[in-house]
């Protein structure tokens, strides 16, 4: 074998335990980890500490002069700081950046309020950005409000017991040296530049590279998130477009952008209804009703949120009552009725994912929407799967008073490895006043941040994931009011049409419903005797979806998501992203794993063959965890035996013999 680096006891799948999960978190920042860690190592030892001591002495140089300043003092002056300190000022501090901004200057961040000392407070940081000329430029600003100097001021010292005596031990590189390990690192990668990635209730579609470029432009990079408003309009006008694209897209009147996920999505919605009942006296409200087949981060969202299960005084259940499936993959009805009649007043909501993990849309929905306002209670769509809906169905109409949308799935935010993140939430006329955060207005030619009157508080700093923002307003305007019905609509014909293709060679889950229509997605698995024959060579049942997941790599695809929602199921997903000649090619390659594995099952011991390293013996990884590990050298890179692009080049009939050959 060759050795590997794997990523063991992560939270990141935390939810797949639903209620019992102890995050509801799916989604991570590995994408700007990555973009970190190139950072850290492209500065090396000196450039970080050269970097990180630029701020410092900028800081304190600044200090010194404003400290010595009549009518200005430096907050906590015996206390020693690193790069920020703060200043008390004889005038409100709005007033002092206001004075700024015609200065050209920002002069720091009004924090008043934020101690109990109720002092017009300002916080002035410094990194390695600022120059000389910039910091003269400010003390000559201070000076020119309150004089020159007439005392001295000396910070305090850091106490020498709390500075580091040795290195930190950073290897240092050349930046070209970096960017092809890097490149290198992203050719070992399966991708949706390479080839069709059907990983199912991902929506792994391609990401337009024009929304990078859009997003990394300096007028948006350099901006600070804490600006003034009148600094920042090009920014807030775009986060106002957003709100405006997403009232039209879900057919709710409001929008608010801050949560950085779609787990914190769920969870600002759950947080809104509490907000409402509690606003309208009914907190005996105490349960969420959700599908057995519901993401499971729609459990570990309401656990989070409060709802645990446990018994009242008077023996009754609360927290999370779970909604049977029916044989086709739908909320049964019955059972469904059952529980409004019994649980009626007490019934904060429901979260019901639509179209729901088995590629089944929920007919039924705009019924249940209706019993659950009935009894007052309000509905939360997990909008998960809205690359099979978005244009099309009007959300308002279907009685939803809570959806979040992933920018990183729907909208073509980068999310592969795990993040970041980005779940805006659509929400009904009931919820719109105690939205997190601020709603952007626009005011005759200017955009305004305004707190809506009820609102629950902050769920992020600022506008969540702005970038994103960016990457999907570049998106959406590329697209157009008929490309995004365009692109749902693309997205369920080319599942429809690999369904077709393929449900003749494969079961389907649910098993009642394989003549049920399929939305964007849906769920293969084998026979019986598939499995019979498969555990003849050794393979526990348990094991073999995974088994079968990993030769899609020999083919140069991504597995399909395995042993989810269904403990035997592929869930495969296209997207709208892959051509016809592409997805035949998908399909020839999974009737092809179908024939490897039912007449050499054996092929499955050794998947997959072809990627960097064999299968992982995730077992000694996480008994043997190497938690840190001095680097000196850039880890060796073990090369694909086969790349994924090499593998799509060639035709589907000859890697299967080159498997063959390896049995």
């Amino acid at each position: 074998g060759r050795d590997c680096i794997v990523m063991v006891m992560s939270t990141r799948e935390q939810h797949i335990r639903k209620d019992k999960a102890t995050s509801n978190i799916c989604s991570n920042q590995a994408f700007i980890a990555t973009i970190a860690g190139a950072a850290i190592l492209a500065r090396g030892e000196k450039g970080m500490a050269t970097s990180c001591q630029a701020g410092r002495e900028r800081a304190r140089a600044i200090a010194t002069k404003l400290g010595a300043i009549p009518r200005l003092k430096v907050c906590y002056a015996k206390q020693a700081f690193w790069n920020e300190f703060s200043l008390m000022l004889p005038e409100p501090a709005s007033a002092v950046i206001a004075k700024g901004r015609e200065a050209g200057l920002h002069v720091g961040v009004d924090i008043t309020g934020r101690t109990p000392c109720r002092c017009s407070l300002l916080k002035i940081s410094c990194s390695d950005i600022q120059t000389q000329a910039d910091a003269d430029k400010l003390v000559a600003f201070f000076e020119s409000l309150y004089g020159r100097a007439q005392a001295t001021f000396a910070p305090a010292e850091i106490p020498s017991s709390l500075l580091r005596k040795d290195e930190v031990g950073l290897p240092s590189f050349e930046l070209k040296e970096l960017k092809d390990y890097y490149t290198r690192l992203g050719e070992l990668n399966v991708s949706p530049d390479t080839g069709c990635f059907p990983l199912g209730s991902c929506t792994m579609k391609y990401n337009p590279h024009l929304n990078d470029w859009a997003a990394s432009l300096p007028g948006f990079t350099s901006l600070h998130p804490q600006a003034p408003i009148e600094d920042a309009q090009g920014s807030l006008e775009l986060l106002w477009q957003i709100q405006e694209w997403f009232q039209k897209i879900t057919g709710l009147p409001g929008v608010t952008t801050q949560p950085v996920a779609g787990a914190q999505g769920e969870l600002v919605g759950l947080k809104l209804f509490q907000a409402y009942h509690q606003h309208h006296g009914q907190t005996e409200r105490d349960i969420i009703l959700i599908p057995s087949s519901a993401h499971g981060t729609n459990f570990a969202t309401a656990t989070t949120a409060g709802y645990v299960n446990r018994r009242r005084p008077d023996g009754a259940p609360s927290g999370i009552v779970i909604l049977k499936s029916a044989p086709d993959g739908r909320v049964d009805q019955e059972d469904f009725d059952a529980k409004i009649r019994e649980f009626g007043p007490r019934i904060a909501g429901m979260m019901v994912t639509n179209p729901n993990t088995s590629g089944v849309f929920e007919t039924e929905f705009k019924r249940m929407a209706d019993a659950i306002h009935q009894v007052g209670g309000l509905v939360y769509m997990d909008g998960a799967n809205m690359n099979a809906i978005a244009g099309w169905v009007n959300l308002q109409a279907l009685g939803v008073d809570a959806v979040h949308n992933n920018l990183h799935k729907t909208w073509t935010v980068p999310h592969g490895g795990g993040g970041p993140g980005d779940g805006i939430v659509a929400v009904s006329d009931k919820l719109v006043d105690f939205l997190p955060g601020y709603q952007i207005k626009k005011q005759g030619d200017r955009f305004i941040p305004v707190r809506p009157k009820h609102s629950l508080g902050s769920f992020h700093r600022h506008w969540g994931n702005f970038a994103h923002k960016v990457r999907v307003y570049t998106y959406l305007q590329r697209l157009g009011r008929e490309g995004v019905q365009r692109m749902s609509a693309m997205s369920v014909l080319s599942s429809r049409y690999l369904y077709s293709r393929l449900k003749q060679n494969f079961p389907s889950l649910p098993a009642a419903a394989n003549d049920v229509p399929r939305m964007h997605e849906f769920i293969l698995t084998l026979t019986e005797e598939d499995f019979k024959r498969i555990e003849s060579v050794g393979i526990p049942k348990a094991s073999i979806i995974g088994r079968v997941g990993k030769l899609f790599l020999d083919f140069g695809f991504h597995a399909p998501t395995v042993a989810f929602p269904e403990v035997f199921g592929l869930m495969i997903e296209p997207t709208e992203s892959y051509t016809k000649e592409e997805l035949d090619r998908f399909a020839e390659a999974v009737i092809a794993i179908g024939e490897l594995v039912r007449n050499h099952p054996e092929v499955l011991l050794s998947a997959p063959r072809f990627t960097p390293v064999d299968r992982v013996d995730e077992v000694a990884a996480n008994r043997g965890l190497i938690l840190s590990e001095h680097l000196k050298s850039l880890p060796v890179i073990n090369p694909n035996r086969l790349s994924p692009t090499l593998l799509n080049r060639l035709p589907v009939k000859e890697i299967k013999e080159k498997i063959l050959a390896t049995v």
